[in-house]
């Protein structure tokens, strides 16, 4: 049996959610990170995410519309109306777990686990501190070999990408619930940061996780799509000429071979690149936009960052 409208929704609606909330690898020049930095700050800040008029035709819109207003009811999200028209939707903690299910995605205890990870790690390479924040490598957190090595195209390459890759999904219900922040070098490579929210998460006891339910085809398939068009939508976005947006962390010499090169001091290169652009970075997990670069040839190399960095706050 097919799942209802109102599920295949609600999952749309949260794999837009999750695409807002991936960790920003680039490209940092256009208008996609202000795009992410923006819809980020408007769902923290109560508003939401701009809601799409969805639907194949105007029958269909109109019944997600009527969709809306029953998850509403039951407490799963909240809509924004102006002049009897829905201009945003936020979901509720009820609603995340709930499409989570579903679709069979990682919930809230999948980002917990992670905070856990990240306050336990003790480990002078994998850490920086940087405008008084204290960031973690997310090979650290993922058990791939250090400063991201062996993260090249080969079959181990492809395995240590997919361990990172699984360590961004199990994140972003954290990263939604503001108990982490995760920024991004040049070269795609992802840092995460414990907020004081995921501190006293983890002080908490931690409640009862959802009622199970069944993951239903339907709801992945509806997930992807609505987490493959926001990434379009974020990737196409113009560039804003009142807000920059995300920016990258500052280049971070960490040694790549050996353990001659301690932090702060130039990474070995290789043919003009640092070892760790050579073997990019590229998880998968993200299209468009928050995808990437591949390989050596389209990787930028490191470079001290010109500006003071926003956080994905």
């Amino acid at each position: 049996m097919s799942a209802s409208p109102d599920d295949t929704l609600i999952c749309r609606l949260a794999g837009e959610l999750w695409a807002v909330f991936a960790p920003w690898r680039g490209p940092w020049g256009g208008g996609g990170a202000a795009a992410a930095f923006l819809a980020r700050r408007s769902f923290r800040s109560g508003a939401g995410l701009r809601w799409r008029h969805q639907g194949r035709d105007r029958d269909e819109r109109d019944e997600n519309v009527e969709a809306l207003g029953r998850l509403e009811r039951r407490d799963l999200l909240h809509r924004r109306v102006e002049r009897t028209k829905v201009i945003a939707t936020r979901l509720l903690d009820a609603g995340i777990e709930r499409a989570c299910s579903l679709a069979g995605a990682p919930c809230w205890l999948a980002g917990r686990e992670v905070c856990q990870r990240l306050a336990a790690v003790d480990d002078a390479r994998a850490t920086m501190t940087h405008l008084g924040t204290r960031w973690t490598a997310e090979w650290a957190l993922a058990g791939t070999p250090p400063q991201w090595a062996q993260c090249g195209s080969d079959e181990a390459g492809r395995a240590n990408r997919g361990l990172l890759s699984e360590l961004e999904g199990r994140a972003i219900p954290a990263l939604i619930r503001g108990w982490l922040l995760s920024g991004a070098d040049l070269d795609g490579r992802v840092w995460y940061s414990i907020t004081n929210a995921g501190r006293a998460a983890l002080t908490e006891a931690p409640a009862e996780g959802p009622p199970a339910i069944d993951a239903d085809a339907d709801c992945a398939l509806a997930w992807r799509e609505g987490a493959h068009a926001m990434q379009v939508r974020l990737a196409a976005a113009p560039r804003s000429e009142r807000e920059i947006g995300l920016l990258p962390l500052p280049a971070h010499g960490v040694p790549i071979v050996g353990d001659d090169v301690g932090p702060g001091r130039d990474v070995p290169t290789e043919g003009g690149r640092n070892y760790a652009a050579s073997a990019h970075l590229a998880t998968g997990a993200n299209v468009g936009g928050d995808m990437a670069a591949t390989g050596a040839a389209e990787s930028r190399p490191s470079r001290p960052a010109t500006r003071t960095r926003r956080t994905d706050s």
